[in-house]
């Protein structure tokens, strides 16, 4: 390969590393189904079923990743700024302070 093409291609490794599903996630920090399952305390039939689901709690989500060894963080972006949620009060007052309402969890 050309230095070009390798550049392209560790480029595009990159990119895709920024975005992984959970399974994804799971294997790249080298956990089975099985490990997963113990560190949450639940059977590898229910981790295959959350990896599969296309909407979950932000909870169970924390939970997830926090048995993987990592830490969840919510950051809402905007266009001249970005805010980091440690949690949902905070975007409750925030609405409040701004007279919008907050969606549902």
């Amino acid at each position: 390969m050309s230095p070009e093409s390798r550049e392209r291609a560790r480029q595009k490794a990159v990119e895709l590393r920024k975005e992984m599903d959970l399974a994804e996630l799971r294997n790249a920090m080298r956990l089975s189904q099985e490990e997963l399952a113990r560190a949450l305390k639940i059977g590898q039939a229910s981790v295959a079923k959350m990896e599969r689901r296309t909407d979950m709690y932000v909870s169970t989500l924390r939970r997830v990743i926090k048995a993987m060894g990592g830490e969840l963080d919510i950051v809402a972006r905007f266009p001249d700024h970005c805010i980091s949620i440690t949690s949902f009060s905070q975007v409750r007052e925030a609405c409040r302070e701004d007279n919008v309402t907050p969606e549902a969890p």
